[in-house]
């Protein structure tokens, strides 16, 4: 099977989308309130959400399909038909940028606001 460059450069984009949604839903803390579940990412409770926290957190689904423990996850340990394989390392990187996007105010943090914001 073969895909444009744009179908190429549209499941790419969408699968980040697809992976945050799948971690949020398979979140333990998601039948909580909004308030105990940004309690829950805020490991040192200082009001706010850093990098680190939110890497630890939005990476929880990775580390259960992780089968192997090996930081990449194959197509075989993946939800998604035919999923390109995904490394930890690149995970974190559209984390990241995930991240930067909802940090509305740029202060390096996200507050319980941003932090609650449906994704953009």
């Amino acid at each position: 099977m073969s895909f444009s460059r744009t179908s190429a450069r549209r499941e790419n984009r969408s699968w980040p989308a697809l992976f945050f949604a799948f971690a949020l839903l398979t979140t333990p803390c998601l039948a909580q309130s909004q308030s105990s579940y940004f309690d829950a990412v805020d490991t040192d409770h200082d009001g706010r959400v850093s990098l680190p926290e939110f890497l630890d957190r939005m990476s929880w689904a990775f580390r259960q399909m992780d089968r192997n423990a090996d930081q990449v996850l194959s197509p075989d340990e993946q939800l998604v038909p035919n999923a390109p394989t995904l490394t930890l390392a690149e995970h974190h990187r559209r984390l990241a940028e995930q991240f930067r996007r909802q940090d509305k105010n740029k202060d390096g943090w996200l507050s319980p606001r941003e932090f609650l914001a449906p994704p953009a």
